[in-house]
C-alpha cells in the first residue's frame, strides 16, 4: 500500500530532523506537518488513511470494496502531494548542505 511507503519514509525524515520520537504512524504524520515538511490539509489526508489502513488490517474481510475502488479514484492526488513535499525537503537539506560546504 502507498501508506505503508508515506510511513516509512516520514519515520526516516521525523528520526533524523525531529527530536520527538513517534508512538504510532498518525504521530508520524503530524510531526511531518509540525515540521511542515507537509501541508495541515495532505497530513490530515494521510492520517485518514492511516487510519483506514489499520482498519483494514483488523476487519478485512468485513471492507466493502467499492470504498477501496473509490479510495484509489479520489485519493491518489495526496501520494504525488506527498512524494513532492519529500522531493522539496530533500532539495531543500541538499542545497543547505552544499551552502554550508561552500562557506566552509
Amino acid at each position: 500500500m502507498f501508506i505503508n511507503i508515506c510511513i516509512d519514509i516520514g519515520n526516516h525524515i521525523v528520526t533524523l530532523n525531529n527530536k520527538e520520537k513517534p508512538e504510532t504512524f498518525t504521530d508520524i504524520i503530524k510531526i511531518l506537518t509540525k515540521l511542515e515538511i507537509i501541508s495541515d490539509e495532505l497530513g490530515s489526508q494521510l492520517t485518514k488513511m492511516v487510519r483506514f489502513r489499520n482498519l483494514l488490517g483488523h476487519f478485512y474481510l468485513e471492507i466493502d470494496n467499492e470504498i477501496i475502488y473509490n479510495i484509489l479514484q479520489n485519493n491518489l492526488k495526496d501520494f504525488i502531494s506527498f512524494k513532492e513535499a519529500i522531493l522539496r525537503k530533500f532539495k531543500e537539506d541538499l542545497l543547505r548542505g552544499l551552502d554550508k560546504e561552500n562557506s566552509t
